[in-house]
Formats: C-alpha cells, structure tokens, sequence
C-alpha cells in the first residue's frame, strides 16, 4: 500500500546523527503540532549556527565602522650600536689635520613615541560598512529559510504520523471485522450451515491482513522516530500525537485558486536579491578605489643617546609633528578596471539565476496549488465512498447471515470498506502535504497552525 512505504531508515539514521537531544526523558509526551513546533525550533543546531552568524556579523560591522575612529598606537625601541654610523667631512674644513670621518651618536640609543592617525575622507570605507550591512541582512534571511524549512519538515513528519496512526487503526477495525466473521463461519461450520470453502477462505481473509497490519505499525513506529529526531526527543521518550488526520478536513477548501502566489516572501528569491544589492555595493566600493582619501596624523617621539646605562642622568629629547596625508591613486595595472567587469558579469549571472529560479517556484507554487484542489476533490468522493462502503458492508454482511448472499460478497464488501477509509485518510494526508509544500515555497513562516 502507498501509505504504508514513506519512510526510509537510512533518511533518519542520517537526521538522527545531525540533531541534538534536547527534551529530557519521561514516559509519555503528548504533544499538538504546535508544541512540536515549539520544541524542535527551541535547540535546533542549525537554527542556532544562524542565529550566531548574525550574531558575527554585526561584530563584524562594528569592526569595520572602527576605522572611522582614530587610531593610537604606542611604539619603544633600543639600539645596540656596535659599529657607530660615521658622517665624512671635508677634510681641513676646520684647520690642518680637520674632516675626514667622524662618528656620531653613542652606543646606546633609546626611542619610545605615540602615533595617531584619524580618516577624514575614505570612501572606500563607506561603501565597506554598506556592504557589511547587506551581509547581516542576508544572515538574518538564511536563518529566517532555516526555520522555515525546519517547520516544513516538521510539519511533514507530524502529518505522516497521524496517517500512519490512522491506517495503523483502520487495519486493525478490518483484522477485527474479518475475525469475528471467521468465528462466525466456524459456527455455522459446526452446524452445517456453511461450506467448507467458506471457512478457508474467511482464514485466509485473516492471515491476509496481518502483513499488512504489520507494515503498518512498522510505519507509524519509524514516523515517529523521524519526529523525535526532529524534535530533538531522547529515544526512550513515548512520543504520543495528538490529533487525528480528519479532524483536518475542515482546513479543506475548493478555492485554494484564489490563495496568492506571490512570491515576495520566498526566501531562495529573497537571497537571491540580496546577494545581487551586495554585489553592486562591491562594485561601487572597487569604483570608490579609485577616488583619494584624506587622513590627518600625528606622532610624539621621545629619544635620548648614551654610553653607559646610568639611566637617571639620561636627557630625553622631545618631538612632536602633526599633518594631513593625501593618497591619489593613479595607475595599478588596469587591476582595478578588471575587478569591476568580473563584478559586472556576476551581477549578470546573479539576475539569470534569479529569473530561472523565479520560474521555477512560480510553477512550484501552481502544482501545489493544484495538488491542494484535487486532493481536497478527493476527500468529498472519498468521504461519500465510506458512506456507500459502510452500507454495502452492512448489506452483504445481512445477506449472509440469512443465507441469500456469499461470503465472497461479504468479502469484497470488507475490503471495499477498508479502502475507502485508508483513501480519505490518504486524500486527507496529501491536501496537507500540498499546503505545507505551499507554505514553504511562498516563504510562510507560522509556527503554528490551523488545528490545535
């Protein structure tokens, strides 16, 4: 059965070895879809790594808007000389014998100073800090697609839960109806009444159902599996669902054409745009390169000589200097030229991505859209189907009891029955499977809903 094979071990193995636990052991854990919502966003790691990364680019920012503040550094050094520097003078320039080399300074130099330098025009620097603040924009909408996508799987597994739950359920009613009709048979068996054909084939009814019934708890057990890991629950944790999949049918609507498909709040779009304003901030920033800058400075120096290391008799000789400095650039190579036109063609690149992209989730959102529809479609037919199931059932069940029908009658009208209930729940499932998938691609990002 197509509802009974949805899972795959392997996909919560690798999910199980991403998240953390979170949620400390107990017996039992009920939850609704949005305390599981809750509790999978509250210590999700990946949520948590995008909540950080903002986090680092905001300090980043402030780290780029400090180089619009002055800067002061401190600087001390000594000098050995070993060989003294020597200056050449003329010789005689003082008398016979005068000029030639003569060396200066002592054998121990001392130097200590403190420099300070303040931007007055770095446009380079302005555009930076715009850039940096497009990154932080671009932090928070990655993570803002983080929690989306984590309510999308959330939301997913809850839902599989409730239909695996409920085939589970619907299976056991059916293994109950074909026993009792098994009893039933070995009585009027006993009394004659009824061929042996019949009784082997109401054992055979029975044993037929149990694989499936099988399967189907089998499959509720790993969809909760697939939730606690979501969730971030401990194993031995009792996970009970709340909720029962028609319960739902009342979010059911045939209009569902007229809900949006606006994509302004997509987030793959939304990046997209992001990262397409960064990339014209770097060209703008390699254009301002090309414009001067202008800092003003000033350093304070302290310096004294001697040849010994009588350091109280030292006599330290002061120096001060302030200025402006003005930095041109002229030429590098056409290094510059090159940069901007490789950011050009990924600004060009970006926007065919972004347009290939667009249509890609508008016909997305469409499917979705029309998959909402049918399946809600599908539920009406469904629904009227158990009715006329449930009466056949009674029917055949009547006309056997009294000798008029066959237990083949009473057969196909079991397994008529049974399908019809695991086909509502299946249209059911699938309406919000659809509309989760809408959700996600309209860049929905609701923590809860509809149904407590």
């Amino acid at each position: 059965m197509r509802i009974l094979n949805r899972l795959s071990l392997a996909g919560i193995i690798t999910v199980c070895g991403l998240l953390p636990i979170t949620v400390n052991a107990q017996d039992t854990l009920k939850v609704t879809l949005p305390e599981a919502l809750n509790i999978a966003i509250t210590d999700n790691p990946t949520i948590k790594i995008a909540d950080r990364e903002i986090e680092r680019q905001q300090y980043y920012k402030k780290e780029v808007m400090g180089g619009l503040l002055p800067s002061l550094s401190g600087s001390a050094q000594y000098n050995r000389n070993v060989k003294p520097q020597v200056i050449f003078m003329p010789k005689d320039i003082f008398g016979p014998g005068t000029g030639g080399p003569m060396q200066m300074g002592s054998d121990n130099s001392y130097t200590a100073g403190l420099s300070a330098s303040l931007p007055l025009f770095a446009p380079t620097l302005y555009k930076s800090i715009q850039v940096t603040e497009v990154d932080i924009e671009l932090a928070v909408e990655k993570s803002r697609a983080s929690k989306i996508d984590l309510v999308n799987q959330v939301k997913k597994a809850y839902y599989t839960n409730l239909l695996t739950r409920n085939a589970y359920e619907v299976l056991q009613q059916s293994m109950k109806n074909a026993q009792q009709n098994l009893e039933k048979i070995k009585n009027m068996y006993g009394q004659g009444l009824v061929a042996e054909y019949d009784l082997i084939r109401a054992d055979v009814s029975v044993r037929n159902i149990k694989p499936n019934l099988v399967q189907a708890e089998n499959s509720n057990r790993l969809a909760n599996i697939m939730l606690k890991v979501l969730m971030g629950v401990p194993e031995n944790v009792v996970l009970d669902v709340k909720g029962n999949l028609s319960e739902y049918e009342q979010q059911l609507t045939n209009n569902a054409i007229a809900l949006s498909t606006s994509l302004e709040e997509n987030t793959d779009l939304k990046q997209l745009d992001i990262q397409q304003r960064k990339l014209e901030l770097q060209l703008q920033l390699l254009k301002s390169q090309r414009l001067p800058t202008l800092a003003a400075f000033g350093n304070y120096q302290w310096q004294t000589q001697s040849n010994d290391f009588k350091f109280s008799d030292y006599e330290w000789v002061q120096s001060f200097m302030a200025g402006f400095q003005l930095q041109v650039p002229i030429f590098n190579g056409f290094a510059k030229r090159n940069k901007e036109k490789q950011v050009a063609i990924g600004i060009d690149q970006l926007q065919m991505q972004r347009s290939y992209v667009a249509n890609n989730i508008t016909t997305q959102a469409k499917n979705a859209l029309v998959n909402m529809i049918k399946a809600a479609e599908q539920v009406e037919s469904n629904k009227e189907g158990i009715a006329l199931a449930q009466k056949g059932y009674s029917i055949a069940h009547t006309r056997y009891q009294t000798g008029t029908g066959t237990y083949l009658e009473l057969n196909d009208a079991e397994v008529a029955l049974t399908q019809s209930q695991l086909n509502y729940n299946q249209a059911i499932y699938d309406y919000l499977n659809a509309k989760v998938e809408y959700e996600k691609i309209i860049g929905t990002n609701h923590q809860s809903t509809e149904k407590e």
